[in-house]
């Protein structure tokens, strides 16, 4: 089960079949170039399908970001095959610059501290392109530093470790 976690202005829930015109639109931008975009229809459904499938295999994964409006975004954990650390991300669609993705990262975090998961890993990165100043701001805020060290899987990326705080 998929828990639905709420904030002030946001409500974390399960990525549905609902979502994919969201997933789709966003994947077709540029605004998707930093993780992977852009992506046709069907990849943006494949990536939907992922953020909903990693729960049942993982107990843990990506919620979408809903303000009442629909889907604007998705943030979660997920540790794919043969990575070491999980991963904390985020992805707002739309509605930028209103701290929307903090407000769900934090959220995020503190469902992990609080349900016993963040002890259990040995550590929770996020993978942030060199050039993406805004997450780089929003891992900082979340008390995260940059290790300078980029992933093996993407060159572009630093990874930022999470603090014990997580």
């Amino acid at each position: 089960m998929i828990p639905t976690l709420t904030t002030p202005r946001l409500t974390l829930r399960a990525p549905e079949a609902c979502d994919h015109s969201a997933y789709a639109a966003f994947y077709a931008s540029a605004r998707s170039h930093i993780i992977g975009g852009p992506l046709d229809e069907t990849a943006a459904w494949k990536v939907l399908a992922s953020d909903r499938g990693h729960w049942p295999l993982r107990g843990y994964g990506w919620w979408v970001l809903d303000d009442g409006t629909g889907a604007i975004g998705t943030c979660g954990f997920h540790l794919p095959a043969g990575r070491p650390d999980v991963e904390l991300g985020w992805s707002l669609f739309s509605a930028t610059g209103k701290g929307l993705a903090t407000e769900a990262a934090q959220t995020a975090l503190t469902w992990a501290r609080d349900t016993g998961l963040a002890a259990k890993w040995p550590r929770i990165v996020s993978h942030i392109d060199r050039g993406n100043t805004p997450s780089q701001r929003l891992a900082a805020r979340l008390g995260a530093h940059d290790t300078g060290i980029a992933p093996t899987h993407d060159l572009a990326c630093t990874i930022w470790v999470h603090g014990a705080a997580a």
